[in-house]
């Protein structure tokens, strides 16, 4: 389960905006300019993650999958798109953003948390994402730092690191592992506090929903609330 939910929003939409075909040979700054340019043109993306969160001596695990749909892409950048971030384990939790909205649904607790994304923190990480953001703007691109770490790194990968150009009040630093075609295997962030997230990504998939597909949408926005659930408007 995301204990840290605008933490944990903040990966995801990272993550869908990162990934490119580029070779190692550029430096960082130009290997992230490849990533914006091509994240704009993504359909979709889908993937199975792990997670570890390390908080002062204390480790918890997750586990869950993740899909991210653009229902169109057009040459200007800022096309809207939907974010569904699905823990499955151990606790279960579904959040959804569709720019608009922010939905974050824990079955064990009954309750629906909904709020404007641009009331929070994680609207940066979304606009990122659609392409409203330069990603070069927000933070600065760097060579990973070989010290970051949590676990072994994934063999034969190359680190990048990213540092919010202004204070965050989430995200300290971020560090991507990611293979000879810069797709990202493992992501670790830290925050102001110390506290370590870290994400392991499998059965990556691009561009396998149809566009334009209106039960799509729909089935990403569903929530099937348990009887007697809190609706809280935040």
């Amino acid at each position: 389960m995301c204990k840290g939910t605008r933490l944990c929003l903040t990966v995801v939409l990272l993550v869908a905006g990162l990934l490119s075909g580029m070779a190692f040979a550029a430096g960082p700054e130009q290997r992230v300019a490849a990533l914006q340019k091509k994240y704009q043109q993504l359909r979709s993306l889908t993937f199975d993650f792990s997670q570890t969160t390390q908080n002062g001596g204390r480790i918890k695990h997750g586990s869950g999958n993740a899909v991210f749909y653009r229902p169109a892409v057009t040459e200007a950048a800022g096309s809207p798109g939907i974010v569904r971030w699905n823990y499955t384990g151990p606790t279960e939790q579904t959040i959804i953003n569709d720019g608009a909205s922010l939905s974050i649904y824990t079955p064990q607790d009954k309750q629906l948390l909904v709020s404007p994304t641009q009331d929070m923190e994680a609207d940066v990480t979304y606009a990122i994402f659609t392409g409203t953001k330069n990603l070069l703007d927000e933070f600065a691109a760097a060579a990973g730092d070989p010290l970051f770490r949590l676990n072994d790194p994934p063999a034969g990968d190359e680190a990048l690191q990213l540092t919010p150009k202004k204070p965050h009040p989430q995200v300290k630093r971020i560090q991507l592992w990611v293979s000879g075609d810069l797709t990202i295997h493992r992501l670790l962030m830290e925050d102001h506090f110390g506290a370590l997230t870290e994400l392991t990504f499998t059965n990556v998939h691009f561009n396998t929903l149809r566009q334009g597909d209106t039960q799509q949408m729909q089935a990403l926005r569903a929530l099937d609330l348990a009887p007697g659930t809190e609706i809280i408007q935040q």
